[in-house]
């Protein structure tokens, strides 16, 4: 074989259909790298919202897969699948292009524009996936380029993962360091430079010409599997004779073959093993989207580079770690594994799904770090905040608080008291010191002030105008929730000098652009902000006052006039931590060794136990347990869980569960095809591209 192997030339035509891959796969992860920012920063979706429609078009990307190989196996043949797919790809490209720039017509119209250029690219995506790889294995001839064929598949699995190496650092880049149409990003040059790629990958794909060799479709096996299980299953309850010892396959007799049946009870014995694969997908999807949003809340700050990491740009390490991954595999790594004694490609598979558990455990403790100190109060304890005002010290006493306390000068007093009642209203006297400004000497205010259990309850000692000072309650509860995405959070507390027009403002002074105007009604609660540098603006000047605020934590500004100055003070409470992105690395390593040990060991338990004439159907509905996977995280998303951490920790408990699933089947699948697939398996006529693109 490999004499004649050596005679035959290696096909001209692969080399356009790996120029057209490796543009594929950079315009399809492109769109995954910066979708989920240009979802919330852009369309203004929140983070449940943004997970709830990524995931939806990734499932839908992987549904397609099945529709595709009808298409191209009995109806229009793989090129003519390809290229008409491509066209409404490039269409979806142009329509999501020009939906990111209309926004001059309503956020509502560029909604829905957008959703119609995605819903056109992701449809699309999925049904050329079954076509691409196996279009190229149409090109040789076997057995006899047998050996060539396989130089081609390590040629195609290195293109895409430089197509998906470049796409994910450069789109990051594109959509933040241009900024165009007066905003701090540029989607419209990201997404426009990728329908550009996606017309290069046509422009390769059509080069080809006449050099491809184009096989008519064929009668389709997928239709026969299906209906040789629902004609079972009709004889099943349609017979009227004893089915105690008939199997259920066996009922199909004599409208299907001894072998179809004997097909298809063996695709059946491996899908119920695809059963456990929905939940693996689920983790490691939300790289490109949960993982994505966590590293916003962090600091991709490189002083020594003078450059900035963008937090949609960091999971380029996972395509370039899951390539020297894939080097290594066959002489390190199995080798390795099997000298401890996981030598069966479902022990493998069990591992794997371990090791994606302990990349969710390592989020988690990530997220509760960057969440920092908890914000929940111990029962039968309420909590008192007194904010000074004004520029002198003031003393706060009250026997039945046991306070006796001096307020610093644009100060603030916390009190924690244990309650007896569920409410209670205590006596509290302010007196100010003589420095106080347009204060009467030897003033002494008497007032009340309410603590609540299970609460935190603010007071502002301010004016109510020039010769009326009071101790204003700030709204009725202080909520010191933090918000799911780990934002932090802002009020401004102001005295009654300032009018209902005066507009206090909060203005990025970095790359960001961030701004936030406070009106009259929303000063005194707190208002979520995105994390990084601010300077305070009163009625459009610009005050000395300047700050950062970080993840998770609780902002009070307070202003006042104190004679000719106003006053301005900035509280911190329950502080979050702004980590360094690399803090991310752990989750990443576990979840891009289990990507590779899973992907390339479920390709090898597969291809090897899947019936040699059913590879095409099995490896489309492979892609279908990857839609299982999105659509799990879409109805977690929509239960909306509170604490991002404890998602995280729910989905490493659902993986673990699932591995232990997976260790069963280990034990309990019974081979039936092994024996005889392993020897067909030499001719690898009947791999697909759904089989490469699931290690990536």
């Amino acid at each position: 074989m490999e004499h004649v192997d050596a005679k035959m030339k290696y096909p001209k035509s692969t080399w356009f259909l790996i120029v057209y891959n490796l543009f594929e796969k950079f315009t399809f992860f492109g769109y995954k790298t910066i979708l989920v920012l240009y979802l919330m920063k852009t369309l203004n979706f929140k983070d449940d919202q943004t997970m709830i429609i990524y995931h939806s078009f990734i499932c839908l990307t992987f549904i397609c897969p099945l529709i595709g190989a009808i298409l191209a196996d009995s109806f229009w043949g793989k090129f003519k699948t390809i290229y008409r797919f491509l066209t409404i790809y490039i269409l979806g490209g142009v329509t999501l292009t020009g939906a990111s720039i209309v926004d001059m017509f309503g956020s509502d119209i560029q909604k829905y524009i957008s959703m119609i250029g995605l819903f056109l690219i992701y449809i699309s995506a999925g049904i050329i996936k079954p076509s691409g790889f196996t279009f190229a294995g149409d090109q040789f001839q076997f057995p006899q380029q047998q050996q060539q064929f396989q130089h081609y598949i390590i040629k195609f699995i290195m293109s895409l993962e430089i197509g998906s190496v470049l796409s994910s650092f450069l789109m990051p880049e594109l959509r933040h360091s241009v900024h165009c149409f007066g905003k701090s990003s540029c989607f419209p040059l990201a997404f426009g430079v990728l329908v550009l790629t996606e017309l290069s990958a046509l422009a390769a794909l059509l080069s080809g010409g006449n050099l491809y060799v184009k096989k008519k479709p064929e009668r389709n096996v997928i239709t026969r599997t299906f209906g040789c299980i629902f004609y079972a299953l009709g004889k099943t309850f349609t017979s009227g004779t004893s089915r105690d010892n008939v199997r259920f396959l066996d009922r199909a007799k004599p409208e299907y073959t001894d072998e179809e049946i004997a097909d298809t009870r063996s695709a059946l014995n491996v899908i119920t093993v695809f059963t456990a694969y929905p939940v693996f997908w689920a983790l490691n999807e939300q790289q490109t989207s949960r993982w994505t949003l966590q590293a916003t809340l962090m600091n991709g700050r490189f002083d020594f580079m003078n450059w900035t990491i963008k937090p949609d740009q960091f999971h380029t390490i996972s395509p370039m770690c899951e390539l020297i991954f894939l080097i290594l595999f066959d002489g390190t790594l199995n080798p390795l594994l099997a000298k401890i004694g996981i030598r069966k490609s479902l022990q493998k598979i069990t591992l794997s799904g371990f090791l994606a558990t302990m990349a969710f455990i390592a989020a988690a403790l990530l997220e509760f770090r960057i969440l920092g100190i908890s914000t929940v109060i111990p029962a039968g304890e309420g909590r008192l905040n007194i904010y000074n005002g004004y520029d002198c010290d003031v003393h706060a006493r009250s026997l039945s608080l046991n306070v006796d306390r001096i307020i610093q000068p644009l100060g603030m007093m916390n009190v924690n008291y244990a309650l007896v009642s569920r409410e209670d209203v205590f006596e509290i006297i302010l007196k100010f010191d003589r420095e106080c400004t347009f204060v009467p000497e030897n003033f002494e205010l008497n007032t009340t002030v309410t603590v609540s259990e299970g609460k935190e309850i603010s007071y502002y000692l301010t004016r109510l105008n020039t010769s009326t000072i009071t101790l204003n309650r700030v709204g009725d509860y202080d909520n010191y929730k933090q918000n799911k995405q780990g934002n932090p959070s802002l009020r401004v507390l102001i005295d009654d000098s300032f009018g209902f027009n005066d507009n206090i403002s909060l203005i990025s002074s970095n790359e960001n652009r961030n701004s936030y105007s406070f009106s009259p009604s929303q000063r005194m609660h707190f208002n979520e902000v995105h994390i990084g540098k601010y300077n305070l603006w009163q009625n459009g000047q610009m005050t000395p006052t300047s700050m950062e605020m970080i993840p998770a934590t609780f902002y009070t500004i307070t202003l006042q006039k104190n004679g000719n100055r106003t006053d301005i003070k900035l509280f911190s409470k329950y502080k979050g931590n702004y980590l360094h992105i690399f803090w991310q690395f752990p989750q990443y390593f576990f979840m891009i060794s289990s990507i590779t040990i899973f992907a390339v060991t479920r390709l090898d338990f597969t291809f090897t136990e899947a019936p040699i004439n059913l590879k095409t159907f099995m490896y489309s509905f492979d892609l279908l347990t990857m839609a299982g996977g999105n659509l799990l995280v879409v109805i977690i998303s929509t239960i909306s869980i509170k604490n991002q951490a404890f998602e995280y920790l729910l989905y490493s408990g659902l993986m673990c569960a699932d591995s232990l699933i997976l260790a069963y089947f280990s034990v309990a699948f019974q081979s039936t095809n092994s024996a005889t697939t392993k020897t067909k398996n030499e001719n690898i006529n009947s791999l697909n591209e759904a089989e490469v693109n699931s290690i990536l």
